[in-house]
């Protein structure tokens, strides 16, 4: 922001100084805990509030009435600064910068540069239910101070609202962050058992929504007045890492009762691990009940739970459905065997809670072949297509893809009778059919193994009836029959205990995953000649994938033909990252000429994006290049490679000069380059085009559409009498044009490129500079 602006924003809105006062050193904006990974080196961010404490971080107390007026305070900034972003953006970033103490970066960063959303984080340490309760329950609309309200009105006023115009509802979007880090107080005495926190917020959440139904139903609740805004903080499902937690008992019968009470989450981290107790039966039994838990085969109402999403979060978020898990990030850790593999995945196959998935994987050199035969069925395989939700999976901690390994994920995912593959099943007689357990039925969960056919299981039996099995490799006779339990696996059950029904999805439904992820370890140099197997196995619906950490050759031609449904392709190679747009390489049919020059040579790579005639060119969309390997502290090792990067540096600002479809551009270079910045960012915000210009064929075909679809108006209803379609010839005409007039307008507004370029220093923090 340029000092005449400064000078503007703080004439115009420097009133809210005191109020953006008492959020210092109470708000900053950064990442979220052990949310997804952006492949661009970002994570999301969110704003993220500390909230008045009765006990200061000495041990102090603070009397009642002083933290009741500075919890006000505290709500009633956050909602003025909302309302500021809903009618200004830059305002709101100004206040946040200028009088907030948020840190932004500076002008140029991209940090700065790009849009903050309104979405508040709250850390809640102690007394949770009592402090939610008091910033998003009904006591912000009925104890609303007269600073507050005349300073609401003055901004509605600065936002152009007229004093007769329709008063606005604003819903802030507000998240807690539950931390499962237990919490000490100056005695190093633990001041709140974690897991009571998490039930505390829960515990606030119903009592919130108890609080806003009565209010809603009462006469209390009146119209915002015209000329307004109101402000309303809404509570939206939690964000909580339990990975602190493992799959302990405590922590497995809590999420028991938040599932089947309909608590939400909006992103949930958990760690899949056996732990190192001496009883590993009471483990593996703790540990199938955690995977059974959260990854339900039953799909609950948001519009009952006691959280809701915010409109603009639905409408602007990464996920416009969310499901009752919301993103969930799976950290599974080395001690997991095939039997855990198949507790885990067994339950993802009727996934209903959650549409994206993030599974860090911890493979061993003995069971890749396990990993990737159960990945195969729990989300690419006939019954993964018909029972999950899942529609984004990441999948990162990859070795190897060997081929020798691909062939059991391939087998899995073609044959239709995958449970007998991978359990390795002689084929049944009876095909596999679904089935309930009868209440109080034994269950042999640790079958006899082939080569301990005598060995004696481990039963256990269900307090309730078990729905969701499947059974398979049956031959219609024999007393135990094999059958597949989410969250427990292959397992055997008497036939007489069975109940075989048709099973009942209509609260449920399968999505088809679209979006795949693949993320190397780090391996120099990983095996990837069962790639082409693997994406021809699993690649007909993909609409977007990404392979990232890989140094090995992919061939982009390779996966067009894997993945006939591809419209969005990124790909790592070295320190290279690229992005490319398919649509106009498929509609072109075209290949894209990748392989005709080495990624890691930057010159090569920048000489190849100048042409603007062939289609590698117009389908790369974003590029981000790091060159922080070259920074050498030893003089004598950098004066070999700075004139090497130098010459990198040249080459890439002579392609931004002639390339017109590159939207996006980052460079990530060590301190000594620093005197570039400004020439990169000469090339920042240019026009650019948004792609291919149109076929004559197609043109023609547009225009016949219209010319036709012209001539067939004044034909349409001929009984009614000519005045009628007058009237409606004239109102379809009007209605068409003004479509294909926004249409046009759409096609018509080029976007513009953004070059952001970073500084590493020597202590490897960045800087961007522009």
């Amino acid at each position: 922001m340029e000092a005449p602006d400064a000078a503007i924003m703080e004439q115009r809105w420097g009133f809210l100084a005191p109020w953006c006062n008492v959020l210092q050193y109470r708000i900053n904006y950064r990442t979220l805990e052990d949310a997804p990974l952006d492949v661009w080196g970002g994570q999301s961010r969110a704003l993220h509030v500390m909230l008045p404490r009765r006990v200061g971080i000495y041990g102090e107390i603070n009397d009642e009435r002083s933290f009741q007026i500075e919890f006000q305070n505290t709500r009633e900034a956050l909602s003025l600064l909302a309302a500021v972003e809903h009618v200004d953006h830059m305002a709101w970033k100004f206040l946040l910068l200028k009088y907030c103490g948020v840190d932004l970066g500076k002008p140029g960063d991209e940090i700065f540069e790009t849009e903050i959303p309104v979405r508040f984080c709250v850390l809640i340490e102690s007394q949770a239910e009592t402090d939610l309760i008091q910033l998003c329950g009904v006591n912000q609309r009925r104890y609303m101070s007269e600073g507050y309200v005349n300073t609401l009105g003055r901004i509605a006023e600065l936002g152009g609202l007229g004093k007769n115009a329709d008063g606005v509802d604003l819903d802030i979007p507000v998240r807690v962050i539950f931390n499962s880090t237990p919490k000490y107080d100056v005695m190093n005495k633990l001041t709140i058992e974690p897991i009571q926190n998490l039930v505390n917020i829960q515990a606030a959440e119903k009592i919130i929504r108890e609080e806003w139904e009565s209010y809603n139903w009462s006469l209390e609740n009146q119209p915002v007045d015209s000329g307004m805004l109101r402000c309303t903080l809404v509570l939206e499902p939690m964000i909580a890492d339990l990975r602190v937690f493992g799959c302990g008992n405590e922590i497995v019968e809590t999420m028991a009762r938040f599932v089947g009470e309909n608590v939400w989450f909006s992103q949930l981290s958990l760690k899949a691990a056996m732990g190192c107790l001496e009883n590993q039966d009471e483990v593996l039994m703790s540990f199938r009940q955690m995977m059974a838990v959260v990854f339900d085969a039953t799909r609950r109402s948001r519009e009952l739970a006691n959280t809701r999403y915010c409109s603009r979060t639905l409408e602007h978020g990464w996920d416009s459905d969310p499901l009752q898990m919301g993103t969930v990030t799976l950290q599974c850790d080395s001690s997991l065997g095939p039997s855990e593999l198949g507790v885990m995945f067994s339950a993802l196959v009727l996934n209903q809670t959650t549409r994206h998935l993030s599974i860090r994987m911890q493979m061993e050199s003995n069971n890749h072949k396990d990993w990737w035969k159960w990945v195969a069925y729990a989300f690419f395989s006939k019954r993964a297509q018909t029972c999950s939700a899942l529609e984004s999976l990441e999948l990162s901690g990859i070795n190897d893809v060997e081929i020798e390994d691909v062939k059991a994920f391939s087998a899995v995912v073609a044959t239709e009778h995958p449970e007998e593959v991978i359990c390795g099943i002689q084929s049944g007689l009876v095909p596999e059919r679904d089935a309930a357990l009868k209440q109080g039925s034994p269950v042999q969960w640790k079958p006899p193994r082939k080569d301990q056919p005598h060995s004696n299981p481990s039963v256990v039996k269900f307090g309730s009836t078990i729905p969701s099995i499947l059974t398979f490799g049956d031959d219609g006779e024999s007393k135990w029959v094999n059958v597949l339990i989410p969250g427990f696996g292959h397992c055997l059950v008497q036939r007489s205990d069975l109940e075989f029904h048709p099973v009942d999805r209509s609260d449920a439904s399968s999505s088809t995953l679209t979006s795949l992820t693949l993320r190397f370890g780090n391996f120099s140099k990983p095996k990837l000649n069962g790639l082409p197997l693997l994406l021809s196995a699993c690649g007909a619906s993909l609409r977007s994938l990404t392979i990232q950490g890989s140094v090995g050759e992919v061939d982009a031609n390779m996966i067009l033909q894997c993945c006939p449904k591809l419209r969005d392709l990124t790909l790592q190679k070295g320190w290279v990252i690229a992005q490319f747009d398919l649509t106009e390489v498929r509609t072109r049919k075209q290949h894209i000429p990748v392989q005709s020059f080495n990624w890691e040579d930057v010159t090569a790579l920048a000489n190849e994006l100048s042409k603007s005639n062939n289609s590698f060119t117009r389908c790369v969309r974003r590029l981000a290049i790091r060159l922080t390997g070259m920074n050498q502290v030893d003089n004598v090792r950098w004066a070999h490679y700075g004139s090497v990067l130098t010459s990198y540096l040249n080459a890439l600002l002579e392609m931004l000069m002639v390339n017109d479809y590159l939207e996006y551009f980052k460079i990530t270079v060590p301190s000594q380059s620093h005197e570039y910045a400004k020439l990169f960012r000469k090339h920042h915000n240019k026009t650019i085009r948004r792609g291919g210009t149109l076929s004559i064929e197609t043109k023609v075909a547009l225009l016949s559409v219209m010319l036709a679809r012209t001539k067939m108006i004044p034909f349409i209803e001929e009984t009614r009498t000519r005045r009628k379609k007058k009237v409606r010839r004239s109102s379809a005409l009007t209605a068409y044009h003004q479509t294909f007039a926004n249409i046009c307008a759409f096609a018509a507004s080029a976007p513009q490129r953004q070059v952001y370029f970073q500084q590493e220093h020597s202590e490897n923090t960045p800087s961007e500079l522009c």
